[in-house]
């Protein structure tokens, strides 16, 4: 089973940046917690199962249906300006 940031007792979780975003104490940077784990990975005892799964889940959210849309539109705009211009 792969290892993980939310499953790090370095995690601290009181020093949030962003969605799933927390600063390790060891490496004394922000990390996501669906990172792998580093060389100073220390299994944390103290949660469970579901709340590292919970963790995990917060920064590996999928990418929401508007952005993906604002995506393809300004991919499709680009691929429209391409062929205008010959390329």
């Amino acid at each position: 089973m792969s290892k993980y940031c939310s499953d790090c007792d370095n995690l601290n979780l009181k020093d949030k940046k962003g969605n799933g975003v927390y600063k390790c104490k060891k490496i004394k940077k922000y990390v996501p917690t669906s990172a792998p784990a580093c060389k100073d990975f220390a299994n944390c005892y103290s949660r469970n199962k579901y709340e590292k799964q919970k963790l995990y889940d917060e920064s590996s959210k999928p990418v929401s249906l508007a952005t993906g849309i604002v995506i393809f539109i300004l991919a499709l705009l680009i691929y429209i300006y391409g062929k205008i211009m010959g390329y």
